[in-house]
This record gives structure tokens, sequence and C-alpha cells, in this order.
């Protein structure tokens, strides 16, 4: 690859066919991102550090005690693609900034060399891009999807984020944990933009890595923000030492959002293919013992089955402390689950009744009475101190707290960097599959692992992510036609997993519902989701096991009128329903209903969406289905109130007939007088 490099006094500039880049030679951070033809979008504020790194605890980064030395450069140059490092001078470290140039995108990781004379305790690593701004600030956009950002944010309210402070509201409605970001790549994409579409001109930033999680995060100032990935790398770093961290992906693109999205999918490996009989099912998610057993659940089968209900999935049936995916003993069946022989008769019978049957595995930590503290303590992750690494560890990066991965409080977390703890679990998962006929697993919030600080170089204490994935898949290859659901969304999930349980979207559903978001935000926000994983299928949900810790209000709706409505945008938006334990019985009229029109309209679980035009500040929800040459269009009012709607087309039947309806037509139209909570799907005249 052809390039030009020159120096000036305050910068480094590398020039190529596809990019102009530039870095500053005071504190080595890039300035400048140019495309041919196009704008500057990097540089627009004060001078910072383009990496940090936090010795001794999590929050002890070096920047806040020093400043960031750039020392020298260098490249390495192929024929269609070049290296730009940046060598950087952080407290007692040597920083390698590493910048692969090829075809639309720029590849950038880090090597932190230990330079002092100690070994040191490494606790995270910033990646940061200065600065970012993208065209005129008052039509800049920044985007989030797949987080619980709300979309099409203003940069002036980007802007106004600051990694310390708790992201308000407007910001990120659906704002859980502390943080507006899921961790990437293993919850949630780790994909940031900011966008112009007048120019049009896109900025995408986002992570990958298979040995740690990152959690993404803005920082802003004035009219820029700076785009930025928290590491969760946890490692002893000895004297000389040097480790590899990363990678972040930068791309500008002169497109509009969010067809700019194509350039991640392009670079977003997912090759498990989705599990195709998600598309039309209807999940019951039941743990045994709220049913007195396995012989009460068997009794209600036929009850599922006429609600519409075709796969079972079941919390664990092996002995748990009070959070159902606490591990007691995995060989050892519940008691107030029934037994061997009542768990058979009930996977049996659910099989005769044309259900799969899935059960769900805990992998991240054990009760504190588990027999295996006791026989296999190896088996579990010490701190730097050799205690027993329980609950949330004060020493934890921000990845590891997020309350999508944290273990509850008291459970005691297993060491996935042990190759014989890996070796029982699989070996136990694969005898469940083969005793019981399990059809599928849900794997429930795998990552992050937990920092096993024992474990001394050459394996990082962070190390057991990828164990993980590795041992998942290592599953799926032993038992092919296995079906694996997880309750994490992120890429690394789509590794292992069929279809995922989508937390983030639930998060925005319950915050439509108390109106943090408008119906128009919803529709953007699911556009966006989709664009990010067209072939993936995503799971949705009211209640789920964990819902009372991460989300409580949610349980509280449980049987209202807005439950109601929040279904139907659900099944409206395309995505499959789950069901928990007991939401049937509370609800024994509506949700039947909106089963029945699920199951019975392909359009619902096949067509194309298409949001219809609504003003930002309505109430109403209306969502255009289309398949085949049929069209459907459901229409959800989320207030309390009765309304009136102006559909830009006439409309037919309400196939439903749930809420009363008064229609006048308007021109080309129809008014339509709408009940409070009330939901409504048209079938559209050709």
């Amino acid at each position: 690859m052809s390039y030009e490099l020159s120096e000036q006094p305050d910068r480094i500039i590398l020039r190529t066919e596809r990019y102009t880049l530039a870095w500053s030679t005071d504190s080595g951070a890039l300035i400048h991102l140019q495309r041919p033809d196009t704008l500057n979008v990097l540089g627009f504020g004060p001078m910072t550090a383009g990496i940090d790194v936090a010795l001794g605890g999590p929050t002890r980064w070096i920047t806040t005690q020093t400043f960031a030395r750039y020392l020298w450069h260098r490249i390495n140059a192929g024929e269609d693609r070049l290296v730009m490092t940046i060598i950087i001078g952080l407290g007692p470290l040597k920083l390698f900034d590493h910048y692969r140039i090829a075809d639309d995108t720029i590849e950038r990781w880090v090597e932190i060399e230990n330079v002092s004379d100690q070994d040191l305790r490494l606790c995270g690593v910033r990646l940061i891009v200065p600065h970012a701004l993208v065209g005129d600030p008052e039509r800049c956009r920044f985007e989030a999807p797949g987080n619980s950002v709300r979309p099409r944010v203003a940069l002036a309210i980007a802007a106004t984020q600051d990694r310390n402070v708790l992201p308000r509201r407007f910001f990120a409605p659906g704002l859980r944990g502390g943080s507006a970001f899921e961790p990437a790549p293993t919850q949630g994409p780790g994909l940031m933009a900011l966008v112009d579409n007048a120019l049009p001109l896109t900025l995408l930033c986002w992570y990958t890595g298979d040995e740690e999680a990152a959690l993404p995060y803005v920082q802003g100032q004035h009219n820029a923000v700076s785009l930025a990935h928290e590491v969760a790398v946890v490692s002893w770093l000895r004297a000389e030492q040097r480790i590899a961290v990363g990678t972040q992906r930068l791309a500008l693109t002169s497109q509009t959002w969010p067809s700019a999205l194509a350039i991640y999918r392009a670079l977003t490996l997912l090759p498990q293919p989705p599990a195709a009989w998600l598309r039309d099912a209807v999940i019951y998610i039941a743990d045994l013992r709220q049913h007195q057993g396995a012989d009460g659940l068997c009794a209600r089968l036929a009850e599922l089955t006429a609600l519409g209900v075709d796969t079972l999935c079941l919390l664990p049936w092996h002995t748990v402390g009070d959070r159902p995916h606490l591990i007691g003993d995995l060989e050892r069946i519940d008691p107030a689950c029934g037994d061997a022989a009542t768990i058979s008769h009930l996977i049996d019978t659910a099989h005769t009744h044309g259900m799969r049957v899935l059960l769900d595995v805990a992998m991240q930590g054990c009760v504190s009475d588990s027999r295996y503290l006791n026989e296999h303590p190896e088996w579990f992750a010490r701190d730097d101190a050799g205690a027993f690494v329980i609950g949330i560890p004060a020493d934890a990066p921000a990845a590891a707290r997020h309350p999508g991965v944290a273990l509850p409080p008291g459970g005691y977390h297993l060491d996935w960097t042990r190759s014989d703890w890996r070796l029982y679990w699989q070996q136990w998962v694969i005898d469940q599959v083969d005793r019981f006929a399990l059809d599928g697993l849900r794997v429930v919030s795998p990552y992050h692992a937990a920092t096993a600080w024992l474990r001394r170089p050459s394996l990082r204490a962070s190390a057991g992510t990828a164990l993980i994935v590795q041992a998942l898949r290592e599953v799926q290859s032993a038992r092919p036609q296995l079906t694996l659901l997880s309750t994490l969304s992120g890429p690394n999930s789509a590794q292992f997993a069929g279809g995922w349980f989508d937390y983030p979207s639930h998060h925005m559903l319950i915050h439509l519902a108390m109106r943090r978001i408008t119906p128009v935000e919803w529709d953007a926000y699911q556009a966006d989701y989709a664009a990010l994983y067209p072939s993936g299928y995503r799971i949705a949900f009211l209640e789920a096991h964990d819902t009372a810790d991460c989300n409580p209000l949610a349980d509280g709706l449980r049987g209202s009128r807005l439950a109601q409505a929040l279904w139907a945008v659900m099944i409206f938006s395309g995505l499959t329903p789950a069901i928990w334990n007991g939401q049937e019985i509370a609800d024994p009229v509506i949700l039947p209903r909106l089963l029945m029109l699920w199951r019975r309209e392909p359009v619902l679980r096949y067509g194309s969406i298409e949001c219809q035009p609504i003003t930002p500040a309505s109430d109403v929800l209306a969502i255009r289905r289309v398949l085949d040459g049929r069209s459907l269009v459901g229409v959800v009012n989320l207030g309390a109130l009765p309304c009136r709607f102006l559909a830009t087309q006439p409309l037919g039947a309400d196939l439903l007939g749930l809420a009363p309806l008064s229609r006048e037509r308007r021109g080309m139209g129809e008014e339509l007088r709408l009940a409070a909570f009330g939901i409504y799907c048209f079938e559209v005249p050709d």
C-alpha cells in the first residue's frame, strides 16, 4: 500500500489512498481522521491521551497522575495494508498503539510493556478516540444501537455525558447498572457512531475481542465527544513483559445512517446460524419449584398447548440457592423439582404435545454450601490474596460489574481457566441432554468470567471469557442437534447461540410504557437493532427470572392493561414472545388472543416491517407488516386516555376485536378513535 508520511512540530501525518490520519507529537493520540473529499472528524478539543491504563485498582487511571508522552513512531507497509505504530510513555509503561489501515476500516490494538523493575497489577485499559465531530454540530447525531441509548441523540446531548457521572435518562432511558452501554462483544455490539446525514458522513467505532469484554462510553467536550472502550483486561504484568489488548475498529464513510451499518455487519462474524424454529415459537419459561414439581407442570401442558406454547424452557432442576442460577450440586435433583422419573415423564409428555424442551444451564458460580467448595476448592476464582471471589469483587472492572453478568450477592465465582472444571461441566451438560432427551439449552449470563488472580502469567487473570465460549462450542460440536439460546445478545453469543433473550429491548419496552421514549423512537431503535443482526432471532419478554433485580417495575405490570399493550408491541415488532411463570394466569383474555394471532398470521412472524408516520409526541404506535402481498397494520394506544389517530390510508377489519373503536373517512385515509390502551390489528385492503 502506497503512503506518504510527514512531520510537523505538533503532529505526524500519514496519507494513504483511503485515509489521512495525524497523531499528536505531545500525547501520541489520534487527532485527525479524514477521507478524500470529506471533512476531518477528530481533534475538536484540548489535547488528551488516546490510551489510559489502570494500575493497582480499577479506578486508578494513570493519566490522573501523569501525562502520556509521545516517544517515537514506526511504520510497516505491505501490498494491501500498512500498520502505523505510535510508541507512548505512560508512567512505568511503554505503550505501542497500532493502527492497521486496510480497505475501508482502521483496526487498532495496543501492546502494553512494563518498563519498570517491579511487577504491576493491571486492572483495565481505555482505548480513546478523542474529540470527534462529524459535520455541522447542529445536525450531528450520536447513535449506539443495541444499547440503552435512545436513537438519533443530538450531539449536544451526547456532549453532556461524563464517564464519572451517571448518564441521564434523556440520553439513556433504558439505563441499568449505572451504564448506558452493554459490555461488548459479550452483551452488545460495542458500536458507537456520529452521523451527519445531510453531508452524508458517518464515523463508526466499535470493539471486538475474544479474551475480555469492554464497556463503551462517551466523554463530552463542548461540541465534540470522545468515543472510548474500557477493556476489562486484568493481569499481573512482570518487568519487561508485554501483553496485547484490543481490537478497536474505526470506519469513516460517505453513507447515511443506518446504511453505514453494513460496514459493521461485514466485519462482525456471526457463525452460528439462528434456530429457524424460533421465528414461529411461543416460549414458556418455568421454574418447576413454582409448579409443585415436574408433575405439577405436566398437568398444565394441555392448557399451555392451547395457549400456543410450543417450547418449554426449564430453570435448573439441580439444587440451587436463593437464586435459581447459583449452583448447589449439579448431580443432585432438587426434591422440590421432582426426581429423574417425573422430569423424564414431563419431557416425554411435552414432546407428545409437539413441544421442544430446553434447560437453563448456570455457569457463573455456586452457593456458599455447595459441595464443590469442599471437594474442589481449586475450581473457584481467587483474589490476589488467595481468598475466594464472592459476589461482585471490589476490584472488578466496569464491564464485569454490569448487572447482566454480575454474580448475585453471596455467590462464589467459578474459575473458567480451570480445564478440569470445564471438562466436568461439559460432561454434566451432555449427560443431561442425553438422559432427558433435551432439545436445547439456554445459557444464562456466561459473561464476564471472574478474574482469577492466582493464575499467573502467561495466562492472564481475565482470560476466562474466551474459554467459556470455547466450552459452549465444544458442547454444541458434541451434540450438533442441540439448540443453544443465550440471555446475552452480543456478537460473541452468536458463536454458539441460535437466538437471544433481548434484554436491551426489554428495558426500552418498559421505558416506552413510561413515556421515556416515544413510539417513533421505539420504531427507530428496533430498526437499527435489526440492521445490526438481520438474521438474528431475538426473544422478547416482560418478566424473567431476574427482572425483580434488574427491572422490578416489569414484575409490577403483570396483568395490567399497560402490560397487554406491551405484549402487542412485541408481537407487532416481530419479536418472538417468551412467557414467564404465571403471566398467562394474570392475563387470561388478551394474551391468548394475541398469541393466537401471532401463530395464525405468518405476516407477523416473517413480514417486512414498515413504521407508520406518526408525530413524535403521539402515544400511538403503528407498525405495518407485509408478506406475499398480504398487509397488516398493528396499532397500539399506549396512553391512559382515548385518542384520535389519522391513518394515511383506509384500513380493513380489526382482526383482534379487543377494544372499542370508531372510525371516520378523512380524505384518502381514516380517522380512528382508539380506546385507552387499545390494541388493534387491521387488514389493509389491496
